[in-house]
């Protein structure tokens, strides 16, 4: 018993008339006959009386009727709940971040070309993301760092330098470039949606910096809130630090060029290898791009006025 033979079946059973079933559906008249005769030989019921050429449904055959009639509107149903479930999922976005405040300007830039788009932003760990993206819960992740490529397809969007981000009433603050050592005894923040913890734990291990004491954020209020009141000092993305006086122009922050080269800060996007993507996801993949392309260009032109090493 398949589909077909019970749409044959529910057709011929409201007529009850095959010859005018067969113009209806476009099936050989023949081929009506044999599939209604084996499925009742799989039933192992009569579904009609046949009398003088002419067919009635048996008290079985309405019976069965009401089945039919029950699974196929089921299966209507069923088609017209995928496809909507469908239709959604080409017209949203997941976007999981640890990094709150650029999502809101990809979030304004994405949504006033694509009004029509259900967006959804998850915020986490830094460290986190991968996960999140792993198990489908984000079609798309931000990540700072180089994440484990396993079932992951990483597209990085921006590498910038990293400078040292302090108050303007530090007293390092005087300086144009520092070396790591002058940064001996500070206390240092840490801000967790970006990966300032591995990079500072990196530099600890292999002696190149001493800090006395590390503090632990996961925001850029925090950071530059402690900051700004002697708390610390950050080793921060030049890019965080443009964005920081892009939205504030007045704030009194200081950013120093650092002697040594260190590894570059790495900004990119996540997501699961071999799924497809949404139209909407695409979309948001292209304003993506378009906006660390401006990024790039920002920081490039903002690193070339600073002093050389």
């Amino acid at each position: 018993m398949d589909i077909l033979q019970l749409q044959y079946f529910q057709t011929i059973a409201r007529l009850e008339n095959i010859s005018k079933a067969s113009e209806i559906l476009y099936v050989a008249q023949p081929n009506l006959s044999t599939s209604l005769k084996r499925l009742e030989e799989e039933l192992g019921v009569s579904l009609f009386d046949r009398r003088k050429g002419k067919i009635k449904l048996t008290p079985t055959g309405r019976l069965f009727l009401d089945y039919v009639d029950g699974i196929l509107s089921q299966l209507d149903q069923a088609v017209t709940t995928l496809r909507e479930a469908e239709r959604q999922a080409d017209e949203q976005v997941r976007v999981v971040s640890a990094i709150v405040d650029l999502m809101g300007s990809l979030l304004n830039e994405f949504l006033s070309r694509h009004p029509g788009v259900y967006f959804r932003q998850l915020h986490c760990r830094n460290d986190e993301v991968v996960e999140w993206v792993l198990n489908g819960s984000a079609d798309f992740g931000f990540i700072f760092g180089t994440p484990p490529l396993q079932g992951l397809e990483y597209i990085e969007f921006d590498r910038c330098e990293r400078i040292v981000q302090l108050s303007k009433n530090h007293p390092l603050a005087a300086k144009k470039i520092i070396s790591l050592r002058e940064l001996d005894g500070q206390p240092l923040i840490c801000n967790l949606s970006r990966d300032d913890g591995e990079l500072i734990g990196d530099l600890t291990h292999a002696g190149r910096l001493r800090p006395n004491q590390r503090f632990f954020c996961d925001d850029n209020r925090v950071e530059v809130s402690m900051a700004l009141q002697g708390g610390g000092v950050s080793i921060a993305p030049v890019s965080n630090f443009l964005k920081l006086l892009h939205r504030e122009p007045g704030l009194e922050l200081a950013c120093l060029r650092i002697r040594e080269e260190l590894p570059p800060a790495r900004l990119g996007l996540v997501r699961r290898d071999g799924v497809r993507l949404s139209q909407a996801a695409l979309q948001f993949y292209e304003i993506v791009a378009q906006f660390f392309l401006q990024e790039r260009e920002l920081a490039t032109a903002y690193v070339s006025t600073l002093p050389p090493r």
